[in-house]
Parts: C-alpha cells; structure tokens; sequence
C-alpha cells in the first residue's frame, strides 16, 4: 500500500469471541471543532456522550467526500438514505442515488426515480476522457483503445445515426496487419454488448443539443427530494458500470462550471473503486471535483477493497461493524482512534458506527437515526 497513512503497529484489538457479550461501550467526550455560522445536518446521537450531543455532518464536509464501510447488514445503506434525504430537505442541496441494486425505494419515503432506460446518455462527445472511461469499463488493451481513437478521428461521428451503425464502419475497416484484425474483432464484441438486449436504448452516438437529457435529470434533482437513478434494471453488471460512469461524468461536465452543489450516493463502490482496478476517470473526480461543490459518498462493504483515492480524498468516514482483521488494521492507520473504541468495532449493532469529520478532533461512536 502507498504510504499515505500514519504507520502505527496494531496492537493486539481484537476481542475474543467468548467476550463478545460483556464489550461495553466507552464514555465518550466530545471534542469539538464545529466552523461558525455553517449549516449542519444531523445524522444521529454519540453513544455515551457527556454531555449528549448529536452526530453532525457540516455543509463544507459534504464536499470533502464521504466514505460508508461495514459488513453486510450493519447499516450503510439506511445511514446513507438519512444523508441523503436530510441534505435534500435541510440543506437544500440536490442529491442523486446510484442505486446499484435497487434497493433505496425501500429505504426512502419521498424520492423521484430515474429509469436508465428513458435517459439515454450520449457515449462520444469529443472528449478524450470518453475513450477512456469506455476502455477501463470494457477492459480494452491498449491496441483496441488506439484502434478506437483512430476510427474516432477518421469518421463523422454525427453522420452515423446509431451504434448498429458505427459497430457496422468498424467491421468495415481492412485489415491491415494481423494484430489490427484481432484487435478491430475483439472491440467489436466489446462494444456490441451495447446494442443487446435493448442496450441501445441506454446511449446514444451523439447529439445535436449538448447534455439533452440532463436537462431531464436536473428537473427530477430539482424536486427537493433524493433522486435514485435505478442502475438495477440493467442486467449486465458492465453496462451497468459504464452508464452509471458516464452519468457521472456528465454531471461533473454541466454542473462544474456554475459550480452549482450536488451530493451523489455510489453504492457498490467497489465496482468502480476496486484496488488495482479502478476507474481512473472517479479517482480524478474524487481528487478534483471538491473544488465545483461535487460531493461523493462512497459505499462499500470493505475498505481494504477499495483503491487509495477511496480512502485518502474522503475526509468524513462512517465505519459501521467491520470484522476482518484486514480492514481492522486499515481502519487504525486510517483513523486516530481511541483503542477501546476500535475494539468494540467489530461487536456493534446495526444502525451504530464510528463517526470521524474534519469537525471531530477524534473519531466517536454514534447511533444513526
């Protein structure tokens, strides 16, 4: 791992299974660094605080990006429909759900759904950033990547009305060399995968109007609900990948530049972010996009899955109940953590988790509610 955390030995936390009925929750005070006169919305209790005082997730730290851990059943998802719902209502900021598994209709009681099928995002926009958020979904090698790029450079995107179109230019291409025929047959399998199974309807080559259908989005994110883009009605776990990639990109192109704020939930992380094979194009956003009040709240299950990028460039991380030692060990040299709190962290109830801000001097156990 790069050295981008406090080297600490671990030092011995894990409680013996036989004790884990007699863990006891520490008291816990608060030290607290709260910015004056910034809004806050609040996301639960601390557990065993003196005095009792509420989790607060302050305005400025959304856009420091967020990360949500835990085994499964231990809370993440419900933890982030709160954030969700309460910086939509409280904070006025819209919110935008990848939902990978079309969970977060259950989890929420006002929201608005984006159905994939009807918003089509436009796949080549002139951007070089395109190629390369299609080659690292799709896994092209570094031939099929050029041989996309020429043929980008030698067509008239706009002059092809569909994908059936542009994969039929590429088939159409001599083959100049053996590595060219087996490089131009294998990008094109890959890229058919778009055009099966009503695929097509998902992307389109271009368009005449810039960013036609986030204009869509926008009015669904400008209802003062959570938004939830129900990535779960796509089958293919790729195509899945990549619309939910260039939803995000999209997003970043328009808003940016009026730096208008959004909060956007990635549940599943992990398929983006996933160490040694993550996509370059969200580990830049979680780097850059700080700066246009673009927050990220990332989700996954464990920690010691996900790339760096995932864990240096979130400044708030909710841990909720982690029992691999691994991700244990990540957790101390990630966070400064009392002992005795890291302890519990594997026994905690669902809905409970270790709460670490840039307004905590220390991370605190807290209660979601």
């Amino acid at each position: 791992m790069k050295e981008f955390f406090l080297k600490r030995k671990p030092t011995g936390y894990v409680v013996p299974i036989e004790f884990e009925s007699r863990v006891k929750y520490p008291v816990q005070e608060v030290p607290v660094e709260s910015p004056i006169n910034e809004e806050f919305i609040a996301i639960g209790r601390v557990i065993n605080s003196v005095p009792e005082y509420p989790a607060k997730l302050f305005k400025s730290s959304l856009f420091r990006h967020i990360l949500i851990a835990g085994t499964t059943g231990s809370g993440k998802s419900h933890t982030a429909s709160i954030i969700a719902e309460r910086v939509t209502k409280i904070l006025g900021i819209p919110t935008i759900i990848l939902d990978w598994h079309s969970e977060y209709r259950q989890l929420l009681l006002d929201y608005s759904v984006i159905d994939p099928y009807d918003t089509s995002l436009q796949l080549f926009t002139g951007d070089p950033n395109d190629i390369s958020a299609i080659s690292n979904v799709l896994e092209l090698t570094p031939p099929q990547e050029y041989l996309l790029e020429r043929l980008l450079k030698r067509i008239e995107v706009s002059k092809l009305k569909t994908l059936e179109a542009f994969l039929d230019y590429l088939e159409s291409l001599p083959d100049e060399s053996s590595w060219m025929r087996e490089s131009k047959l294998s990008l094109h399998r890959k890229l058919s995968l778009l055009i099966r199974d009503n695929y097509s309807s998902l992307f389109k080559l271009h368009s005449h109007v810039q960013y036609p259908t986030l204009q869509d989005v926008l009015s669904e994110l400008n209802r003062s609900v959570p938004c939830i883009v129900d990535l779960g009605r796509i089958a293919d776990t790729s195509v899945r990948k990549l619309y939910a990639v260039f939803l995000l990109k999209r997003l970043v192109d328009f808003l940016a530049p009026s730096k208008k704020p959004i909060l956007v939930v990635i549940e599943e992380a992990q398929n983006y972010l996933l160490r040694n094979q993550a996509i370059k194009l969200i580990c830049e956003m979680l780097r850059e996009v700080r700066k246009f009040n673009f927050g990220l709240v990332a989700i996954s299950q464990s920690i010691q899955q996900l790339a760096d990028d995932a864990i240096v460039n979130t400044n708030t991380k909710i841990f909720h109940a982690i029992k691999s030692r691994s991700d244990l060990e990540l957790v101390e040299k990630t966070l400064y953590i009392d002992i005795q709190l890291l302890m519990t962290l594997p026994y905690i109830e669902p809905g409970e988790a270790v709460y670490s801000t840039p307004t905590l001097k220390k991370a605190v156990l807290i209660r979601v509610e």
